[in-house]
């Protein structure tokens, strides 16, 4: 029974930390849920996936909620994302469950250094003082389909919402106000995440009890940090929490890294 209740204690402070990530910076608490659920609460690497993106998608709406009320968000843009990201989900998850686990760790390490180095950076640069107004061209929809069918792929795949690619890319590539992207983004995300939860709930790979526990807590965290959001320094936080993720991506590359180096040369 102690073992149990421990466990719980640590699942529910890990959510509540990773909300509150998610909820100060609009993106990147999910880099997280994926290597706590394998290598903190034993997971297989499937199940801890699908329980990653129902995760990432009870915290993503509620930040998501927030951010529409206050009219940050371009919910147009959101939903052509989330459009794009269909088909780069359900591909994603089907490609986790025909994966050998160590390589699945091993690109996820990978993943967890771009992470840290967009974050470590700032991710986009200054914001320009007049934006220029979105207009929705044959030319920059399909520029927002394919950024969705990319970051749809990473949630399918690693369970993450993606955000930490998807934020960058909204403001350089697609032009979006950097004061919206954050909002944006975690529309776009809640919508693959909903893609991805279907997924995998296919292929049976979710423990709910975990979703509970881990969902339960990040939500009040990304209530939480959207209310730390401004308060805090932003740029210390987005860097020592890049550190973190830094330290994790090490750490899961000299577990995983040289089955991942065998299985391409070979």
């Amino acid at each position: 029974m102690f073992p149990d209740l421990w466990m719980a204690v640590i699942a529910v402070s890990l959510g509540g930390m990773i909300g509150i990530v998610q909820g100060t910076l609009g993106a990147g608490g999910a880099i997280l849920t994926l290597p706590v659920l394998v290598y903190v609460l034993g997971a297989p690497v499937p199940v801890a996936t699908g329980t990653s993106i129902a995760v990432t998608c009870l915290n993503a709406s509620v930040g998501a909620l927030q951010a529409w009320r206050v009219r940050r968000a371009l919910p147009r843009v959101s939903v052509v994302l989330g459009v794009g990201g269909i088909l780069g989900t359900f591909a994603g998850a089907w490609l986790n469950h025909r994966t050998p686990e160590v390589v699945v760790l091993g690109l996820f390490g990978l993943i967890m250094l771009a992470s840290a180095t967009s974050m470590f950076r700032g991710g986009t640069g200054p914001e320009s003082a007049k934006p220029a107004p979105l207009i929705f061209t044959p030319v920059f929809i399909l520029k927002v389909v394919v950024v969705g069918l990319c970051v749809g792929t990473l949630t399918g795949l690693f369970g993450v919402g993606g955000g930490f690619l998807l934020v960058p890319a909204l403001v350089t590539v697609l032009g979006v106000p950097m004061r919206m992207a954050a909002g944006t983004s975690m529309m776009a995300i809640t919508l693959n995440s909903i893609w991805g939860l279907a997924a995998h709930t296919g292929l049976g790979g979710i423990d709910w009890l975990l979703v509970a526990l881990l969902g339960g807590s990040g939500i009040v965290g990304v209530v939480a940090g959207g209310h730390l959001s401004g308060r805090v320094p932003e740029r210390h936080l987005r860097r020592a929490f890049a550190g973190l993720v830094f330290s994790l991506a090490v750490y899961t590359l000299a577990r995983n890294g040289t089955a991942l180096v065998a299985t391409i040369t070979s």
